[in-house]
């Protein structure tokens, strides 16, 4: 069988998703690993021994992640959790994202510690590898506050980062710096100062990072925005294009000459730059895959484009087995296997360069779609010319790089054909985005169905498969397709989560009120949207919720009241979603009816005054009717207003629900115990972020508690999921 290490990796990969998505710790596969280990030893046949040998892999994956949690958990960082404490790190890196928010890549006594520093500071590249002493408490990095969203704190343990901690300041105890250090000093410093003195427009500047370095800190979003709407973005991303390209010139410049001083001077050259691009992943399995070529080049050996990638995956995850769940590791890893998988067959069919691009733009479509939640139509087209004029800024980027690094002046007309080169790459980009014309979003198809098209497409592009089918041995082809079979329903579990089933979702959207009704025809209704000022929560955070929960149309978003927290995001969200009908105005008495089991009640205010100075008073207080369960969502409204709707509503049971949406985020001028008295809820949820308010009071959350009323909060919960059983109210919730 071809290709081993290819099967070993595979396993060995999942091994490291399994134990993450059932969150189970598998130290009792050791004995049975032993046992394994053992029958190596024994007489048994090598295809016997190559199947153990991928149950070995499995196990090993699962094991790896395993102690990969237990190091972080048993660790000197996860015992000052919460708690004010003098620590002592080694920065070995420094990240600007403006000029006073600094994120500083820290190591306290080998644990990685991702420290923010919000404050200005001088040539900050000069930090790496001095050690500092600082005051701070250790904290948690928060997960997804919504189901299927994007986790924070999963996304830094893939750069092998469990904590964080906020910094006010700091003293350098030792500015003594190893020699690893030091070179990661000087390249990032001639880095820095080269980006100082182009003489280029400051929006080409940040593309020109971009494209050169990986980093896009400084890139405009909506120049980003069109990138990634065209499937252009990853010449963003420093990957095997730019090494590829680095090495075609390599290999025209030596021809079918053996010369080991060329060899060790490009990897040299390889090196160097993948320390200006801070070793991303695609960086390093770029660097590998071409290291490898040069190494069996220059000793006649063989290369295999898959072994080779295996051998890479292999190295990443034992080094990081939570690389795998990035998006860098997957989409990195998928773009390769498309070329193996793909190119043979449409080579027969369009030139090798764009039968690549096919490739590479048919095996990433459905995975950006279920992660992006868009696709481009144009993405083909688009990156001929794209990757044309990349293959010409690239070299001249790096050989102006490298200039400046030895001369510390830059290369003739490097500006000028920096400055052409990059605007010229970016208008026409955009003449190809023409407005979104070509590029659609869509609801994140189903993982399980992800799963089951990517095996079915790798299994029968494969050469096992051609060869099997012709000879007509399917009985071959079991393992493979069990093995798909198998993956498909454990990913089918895996992607189902408890949300699906709940009528009712309070979503989390920080300091601010966002609430979700399902209806039973498939119709979604939001009540509140959240909003910040400095930050789109419609776009950001409203706007991929639904997606990735596979709603593409909201019929109604309903605001309280128009202030900041509850309003912007609807409005937000109005302006890139398919938002039917946005409801700001309403009355007392007004019935939306959705279906004979599911309707909504207006209960306040009597009439909006347009001259009332407190928004609060005009707030429309909803009540939420689904198959006999009832919430009451109540906006912003105090004392004064629960006052009103109690003696408007005297001798009745109007008020009375199942779940309340506790006022103002619990602030203490809200949720009165006369209220609560008139409401009987059995559930609170307090929807509330991080804020400088107070919100929420513990003497709200104690009344809550006293009368015996179940209380979530979505800064601690997450998301906070209404199910209905029948009448039995069940709550989910993301986080707790």
């Amino acid at each position: 069988m071809r290709r081993k290490l290819l099967s070993i990796a595979i396993l060995m990969i999942a091994g490291i998703v399994t134990t993450e998505w059932i969150d189970l710790q598998v130290w009792w596969l050791l004995p049975f690993l032993c046992l394994i280990l053992f029958s190596f030893f024994c007489n048994i046949s090598k295809q016997q021994k190559f199947f153990r040998c991928l149950l070995l892999s499995f196990c090993t994956g699962c094991l790896l992640l395993s102690y990969t949690n237990y190091s972080a958990e048993h660790g000197q960082l996860f015992q000052q959790i919460g708690k004010p404490s003098v620590l002592s790190a080694t920065v070995t890196g420094v990240e600007q994202l403006d000029e006073e928010n600094y994120k500083l890549h820290c190591n306290v006594d080998g644990e990685r510690l991702l420290c923010s520093y919000y404050h200005s500071m001088n040539e900050y590249w000069n930090l790496i590898g001095c050690e500092i002493t600082f005051t701070t408490a250790v904290a948690r990095p928060k997960p997804a506050g919504n189901p299927r969203t994007f986790d924070y704190a999963l996304y830094l343990k893939t750069k092998k980062t469990f904590f964080t901690a906020v910094i006010d300041g700091y003293q350098v105890a030792a500015n003594d710096p190893s020699f690893t250090d030091k070179i990661k000093r000087f390249i990032l410093t001639k880095r820095e100062k080269l980006m100082e003195q182009l003489r280029v427009d400051s929006a080409v500047k940040g593309f020109i990072k971009g494209v050169l370095f990986g980093d896009t800190d400084s890139l405009e979003e909506d120049i980003y925005k069109e990138f990634q709407k065209n499937g252009t973005a990853h010449i963003l991303a420093v990957s095997g294009l730019h090494v590829g390209i680095l090495y075609g010139l390599y290999r025209k410049a030596i021809g079918r000459r053996k010369s080991p001083f060329m060899t060790g001077l490009f990897c040299l050259l390889l090196a160097i730059y993948g320390t200006a691009t801070l070793w991303s992943i695609s960086v390093t399995r770029a660097i590998f895959l071409i290291v490898l070529i040069l190494l069996g080049n220059l000793w006649d050996r063989r290369y295999d484009t898959a072994t080779a990638l295996a051998a890479a995956a292999l190295l990443i995850v034992i080094d990081n087995p939570y690389a795998v769940m990035g998006a860098s590791f997957q989409m990195s890893f998928l773009a390769v296997l498309s070329l193996i998988f793909f190119s043979p067959l449409l080579e027969k069919k369009f030139c090798s360069t764009l039968s690549v691009m096919i490739s590479v733009q048919l095996g990433l479509m459905p995975y950006i779609a279920y992660n992006f939640n868009y696709i481009s139509f144009i993405g083909i087209l688009c990156n001929i010319p794209v990757v044309f004029m990349i293959s010409l800024l690239v070299p001249v980027g790096i050989a102006g790089f490298l200039w400046f690094s030895i001369t510390e002046q830059l290369f003739p007309l490097l500006s000028d054909c920096l400055n052409g080169l990059g605007t010229f790459v970016i208008e026409i980009n955009r003449f190809f985005a023409a407005d979104g014309m070509f590029s659609f979003d869509v609801v994140s198809p189903p993982l399980w169905g992800i799963c089951l098209l990517y095996g079915l497409i790798f299994l029968i592009s494969s050469e096992h498969f051609r060869i099997y089918f012709k000879r007509k041995a399917f009985r071959l082809l079991i393992p493979q397709t069990g093995f798909m079979i198998l993956m498909v329903i454990f990913s089918f579990s895996a992607w189902f989560t408890p949300f699906d089933r709940a009528a009712i979702i309070f979503v989390d959207v920080g300091q601010g009120d966002c609430i979700h009704m399902k209806c039973d025809d498939g119709r979604n209704l939001l009540f509140d949207g959240g909003g910040n000022r400095n930050y789109n929560i419609g776009e950001k955070t409203l706007k991929p919720y639904l997606l990735k929960n596979g709603i593409g149309t909201v019929e109604l978003a309903a605001a309280t009241h128009l202030h900041t927290d509850h309003y912007l995001g609807l409005r937000q969200l109005s302006e890139c979603f398919d938002v039917k009908r946005l409801l700001t105005k309403g009355r007392a008495g007004q019935r939306i009816v959705l279906n004979k089991t599911q309707w909504i009640d207006i209960l306040w205010p009597e009439e909006q005054n347009p001259d009332v100075d407190d928004e609060n008073l005009n707030s429309l207080i909803f009540k939420i009717h689904s198959h006999g369960v009832s919430a009451l969502i109540t906006g912003d409204i105090t004392e004064e207003g629960e006052r009103a709707l109690v003696e408007k509503y005297k001798g009745t049971t109007v008020l009375q629900s199942d779940i309340l949406k506790v006022a103002h985020h619990g602030s203490p001028y809200s949720t009165s115990d006369t209220f609560l008295d008139a409401v009987k809820p059995t559930v609170a949820v307090i929807s509330v972020g991080k804020n400088n308010y107070g919100h929420p009071s513990n003497v709200v959350i104690e009344k809550l508690r006293k009368k015996g009323i179940m209380v979530f909060r979505t800064d601690q919960s997450g998301a906070v999921g209404i199910i209905n059983r029948k009448g039995n109210i069940t709550i989910c919730t993301k986080n707790q």
